[in-house]
């Protein structure tokens, strides 16, 4: 190979390379621009009596207009201030069952999803990669296996710093044959609870819970004083 060719060689490369890294670079801008966070204080008294008595603080995800029903994530290791975040990096999954008190067991391998992409449930049960074409809201399912429930994963990045992708929703009635939208909202549960762990389902609170509502803004401020919630 000669030298001229040499040169156009690197010169490609160079090209590719600068192109993943803008692509990268964009990507990064887009995710950060929808970056979610709560920013949750504890007063000093109530951070004592809440790890004296073997506390967790969970967080749960809204999709659609159904309840909250999946502990999104759930922490032994808090402080008297937290940074709980997560960004509309979704997968969908299916599952045999439903039921209050137990850990979320997929059925299906998840397969990542965005936001108008749909996935098919093939006659094996098992999801597609998705394509475009859905309703740009919602997480599309198309369903040809049979009677299943359906669920949801999202990225976050926990108040012990690590990023990780848990379930936060799962169908409680079972989904029918055909086409089905879930739609994630930008509304998360805080709550204390003893037993509650990560991607255990549940149908109603065992503590007092405060609801944040950040579709129309990226971070919020909550603290827990006396034993009560309340918007900083």
């Amino acid at each position: 190979m000669n030298q001229v060719n040499v040169n156009e060689r690197l010169k490609a490369e160079e090209a590719c390379i600068q192109e993943f890294l803008s692509k990268t670079m964009t990507l990064n801008e887009a995710l950060k621009a929808t970056l979610k966070q709560v920013n949750v204080k504890i007063s000093a008294d109530d951070l004592r009596a809440l790890k004296d008595s073997g506390y967790r603080m969970c967080f749960a995800k809204k999709v659609g207009s159904e309840s909250y029903n999946v502990v999104w994530q759930s922490y032994k290791e808090f402080s008297e201030n937290n940074k709980f975040s997560w960004t509309p990096q979704y997968q969908a999954f299916r599952t045999d069952t439903f039921m209050a008190g137990v850990k979320v067991e997929t059925s299906s391998d998840p397969v990542n999803i965005g936001l108008g992409e749909v996935t098919t449930i093939d006659q094996y049960g098992i999801l597609s990669d998705p394509v475009t074409g859905g309703d740009t809201t919602a997480i599309n399912v198309n369903n040809q296996y049979q009677a299943t429930h359906l669920g949801v994963c999202q990225l976050s990045t926990g108040i012990d710093g690590k990023t990780i992708s848990t379930p936060i929703y799962v169908s409680e009635n079972q989904c029918m044959l055909g086409s089905a939208k879930l739609k994630p909202i930008e509304k998360v549960l805080v709550w204390f609870e003893q037993e509650a762990e990560t991607g255990t389902m549940f149908t109603d609170m065992k503590s007092t819970a405060i609801e944040v509502n950040l579709t129309q803004k990226n971070e919020v401020n909550i603290k827990y004083e006396h034993e009560k919630w309340s918007i900083v």
